[in-house]
């Protein structure tokens, strides 16, 4: 890729979009970081409120819907070393209508600007993976548990309730259909909360052939042109408190007390760890 890359950050609700916008602001303007991508200005957003979102960040607390509302429609450019250039968009674009599209079947056209762009930066929660329910295996179960098969009850069908991995490979073939279709483009899939899922004992590429297989085939067929890579992403490190709970957690004090906030941020590809969370920002410059 030669000149600006625009990328787009997009997620499925409670993805981590807002901390992973909080960390990023916090790092490239860290004194004495060292990132792969440094920041070179604001296109869009509002300086004092996405300081407010790294210093609640910095604080161990988590970012309530209330006061992150002001957080949409952030671009900022970033450049490596050699002056190539990104502009990372947090569009107005909440999970929830993220979701909306696949429910409703159709795009909002004031949004094709937003997802047409080149590049995806693509958030899925670890920790939240809605896996299929079988029905073959809830009845080896409620069989195992000596429930009469004729006793479970069928739940009424809502959107909600499809498996995540349905969601995206469905939301990811709409990018590349209709209004959308802008060609091959590059995809960067954070699995998000890795601090979670980390003690599984799997890489990212391994956690989404385990746990999102439709998607990883999908991705690894090549039938829409994405070149594309996995990595798992922890942006808070640990467990962050609710103010309005009054909440305190002996690990959102260890997070505290780190020397440098940023050490608390694990990036992680294959086998490899890093605390640079430009690092899959950087991959999409190409």
């Amino acid at each position: 890729m030669s000149g600006e890359v625009h990328v787009s950050i997009v997620g499925l609700p409670s993805s981590g979009k807002t901390t992973l916008l909080a960390a990023l602001w916090h790092m490239v303007r860290e004194p004495g970081s060292s990132t792969a991508l440094s920041f070179d200005g604001l296109s869009n957003g509002n300086y004092e409120h996405l300081n407010q979102l790294a210093k609640r960040w910095r604080s161990g607390k988590i970012q309530q819907r209330t006061q992150v509302s002001g957080a949409r429609n952030v671009t900022m450019r970033l450049k490596d070393a050699s002056g190539r250039q990104v502009e990372v968009s947090f569009p107005d674009l909440p999970g929830e209508e993220f979701a909306r599209m696949w429910e409703r079947r159709e795009l909002d056209k004031s949004m094709v600007g937003t997802l047409a762009a080149p590049a995806i930066v693509l958030l899925i929660n670890g920790d939240t993976i809605r896996m299929p329910a079988w029905v073959v295996e809830r009845m080896a179960l409620a069989k195992k548990l000596g429930v009469v098969p004729a006793a479970i009850e069928a739940a009424e069908w809502s959107a909600d309730l499809a498996p995540t991995q349905v969601k995206v490979v469905d939301l990811l073939q709409m990018l590349m259909s209709g209004d959308l279709n802008i060609g091959s483009r590059r995809l960067s899939l954070l699995i998000s909360a890795w601090d979670k899922v980390e003690g599984e004992q799997l890489t990212p590429a391994g956690l989404l052939e385990s746990k999102l297989p439709l998607l990883d085939q999908y991705l690894r067929s090549g039938r829409d042109p994405w070149t594309w890579h996995v990595w798992g992403l922890s942006a808070q490190g640990g467990v962050y408190e609710d103010p309005e709970k009054e909440e305190s957690f002996d690990e959102t004090e260890r997070l505290r007390e780190l020397e440098r906030p940023s050490d608390r941020i694990k990036v992680v590809d294959g086998d490899a760890v890093t605390t640079d969370i430009t690092k899959p920002l950087e991959w999409l410059i190409g």
